[in-house]
């Protein structure tokens, strides 16, 4: 039994074997395939398609093929319509050459509309497949062969691309949905749009749309542009640089120096260093964020590095001024006569500090141990507004500003004369003193004839008065003028800070004329009187003598 089933094994084995010998030969065909050129693009983009191993056309029967563009990823067993849904048909009748070969282009659709539901390009992976017509106009669905397409769409640009936290990046972008809101975000999170463009235009355009870097570490982060319709992501890079910030960014030995720093390492150690030394060390928050504080060291007055490194290498520098003096001047603000202190430290003891009023030396003071002084000074009288404060000793100069008050005195009330009264030269004018914070106060006072106090109707004007009152000179006697024609007198004041009141009203009198008895009749009459007295006289010793000798 054995050697019975063996031997019918080898009789099947050798009639298969020259069954398959007395064949005839087939050449074996190729699989079917496709390459793309360019493998991506944007919609619109021009795609060439080259094809291989298809059905041959004949002397007899052309062949042809058709080219689909989806979304669905399927296989050379699936067919269009069931396995792929969303899919649009971008070239069909294409003519398969003799060796079953092709080369035809397209152009990427933006919306896929031949299936049962349609689907707008976007941005991501798509699949182009070719299948073969069995009768023109009728396509068999069956996927003959397949290509990868990626679509790109939309392109932004940053300026700059690199800075600290808190730079201002100017965004602008193409090729996103036509007048669609774009959302920015910063390593995935939204964030707010400062300025510019927030949409495109209808050319998937917009510009000059400003951002501002929030806190974040140092080194590389995202920001992505999303088209909210069009569901478009475009990203690009934004390098953050570590930043310090002095505050002060001067002082003198011992100042408190309070520095900030953002984009350093993630919870890293730093160490701060000032001209080369080191004074504080400490660690960063999540963000790269660092507050640290000292006392500006014993160093010769002059400017210096302040440097942070952390332990991830990042690091800054600014520059920090070490002066050798510091000064105050309080207050700062007043009127003539204010007492002002001026103090300082930082200073050489035994010298001399001067301290001056605009170019009027005020005040001096020798400095005593510890390099300190403490002074004040009596503002001198001076125009409204600001003047310059000099503090100074053999080494350096400190400059300050003393504001000047700038409220006008009080108006003089007038006395004399009444208003619309008849006056005989010389002519008394009296008004109310005016008091002032700034002394001393002064006058001034115009006599006119017309109301106007024009220049032609001047008659008298006298500045710089120091008393409330004004009595006219020979030289400046007044002409007699009719109630008609009358003198028109104004003052007002002014203070030491060189402030002027408004004028008082427009007051108002007219001067009589006074009789005068010649010179030479006064000494006729005198001397007319002088003979009567004489001739009394000689009468009068005429009559003693007649009743001397009765």
């Amino acid at each position: 039994m054995k050697y019975t089933e063996i031997f019918r094994i080898l009789c099947v084995a050798i009639f298969v074997s020259l069954l398959l010998a007395t064949m005839p030969s087939v050449p074996a065909q190729a699989a079917a395939s496709i390459t793309l050129s360019p493998v991506e693009g944007k919609i619109s983009d021009r795609i060439t398609v080259t094809g291989t191993g298809f059905n041959k056309s004949t002397s007899d029967t052309d062949k042809y093929a058709a080219i689909y563009f989806s979304s669905d990823e399927a296989s050379i067993i699936d067919d269009i319509g069931d396995e792929v849904t969303h899919y649009r048909l971008v070239k069909e009748g294409v003519w398969l050459d003799e060796y079953g070969e092709f080369e035809v282009t397209f152009r990427v659709p933006d919306i896929l509309d031949g299936g049962a539901d349609e689907e707008d390009v976007k941005a991501g992976t798509y699949y182009v497949y070719v299948c073969h017509y069995l009768n023109p106009p009728t396509i068999v669905p069956r996927i003959r062969a397949i290509a990868k397409f990626t679509v790109i769409s939309g392109e932004i640009t940053l300026y700059p691309q690199k800075g600290p936290v808190g730079t201002e990046v100017k965004i602008s972008g193409k090729d996103f949905g036509d007048r669609e809101g774009i959302i920015i975000e910063y390593d995935g999170n939204e964030i707010r749009i400062e300025a510019g463009d927030d949409k495109t235009d209808r050319n998937g355009e917009f510009e000059g749309t400003i951002i501002i870097i929030p806190e974040s570490t140092g080194g590389d982060h995202i920001i992505t542009v999303i088209g909210d319709n069009s569901e478009i992501e475009v990203k690009a890079t934004f390098a953050v640089e570590p930043e310090i910030t002095p505050s002060p960014t001067s002082g003198a030995v011992g100042t408190t120096v309070t520095v900030k720093g953002t984009g350093f390492g993630y919870r890293t150690d730093f160490t701060l260093y000032i001209g080369g030394a080191e004074v504080v060390t400490g660690k960063t928050d999540r963000n790269g964020n660092f507050e640290a504080t000292f006392n500006a060291p014993a160093l010769k007055s002059g400017t210096y590095d302040v440097e942070a490194w952390d332990e991830d290498d990042n690091s800054d520098k600014v520059k920090f001024t070490l002066t050798a003096t510091t000064a105050n001047l309080n207050p700062t603000t007043g009127h003539v006569g204010t007492e002002v202190t001026v103090s300082g430290t930082g200073y050489i003891a035994g010298t001399t500090v001067t301290i001056s009023y605009d170019t009027t030396k005020v005040a001096t003071d020798i400095i005593v141990t510890g390099g300190t002084f403490s002074t004040t000074f009596k503002v001198p009288p001076s125009k409204y507004g600001s003047h310059d404060v000099t503090v100074g000793d053999d080494t350096a100069t400190k400059k300050f500003t003393f504001t000047m008050e700038s409220e006008a005195p009080p108006i003089p009330k007038p006395l004399l004369p009444e208003m619309g009264i008849k006056v005989e030269p010389p002519v008394h004018f009296d008004w109310e003193d005016v008091t002032d914070d700034s002394l001393p106060v002064t006058y001034t006072l115009q006599i006119a004839t017309g109301i106007d106090f024009s220049a032609s109707s001047m008659v008298l004007e006298k500045e710089g008065l120091t008393e409330s009152e004004y009595t006219t000179t020979e030289k400046e006697k007044l002409e007699s003028t009719s109630k008609k024609e009358p003198y028109y007198w104004r003052v007002r004041a002014i203070d030491g800070a060189s402030n002027e009141s408004m004028w008082t009203g427009n007051g108002e009198f007219y001067v009589g004329a006074v009789f005068a008895i010649p010179g030479w009749v006064v000494y006729v009459l005198l001397g007319i009187i002088a003979v009567l007295l004489f001739f009394l006289g000689y009468f009068y010793w005429r009559c003693r003598i007649k009743r001397s000798s009765a």
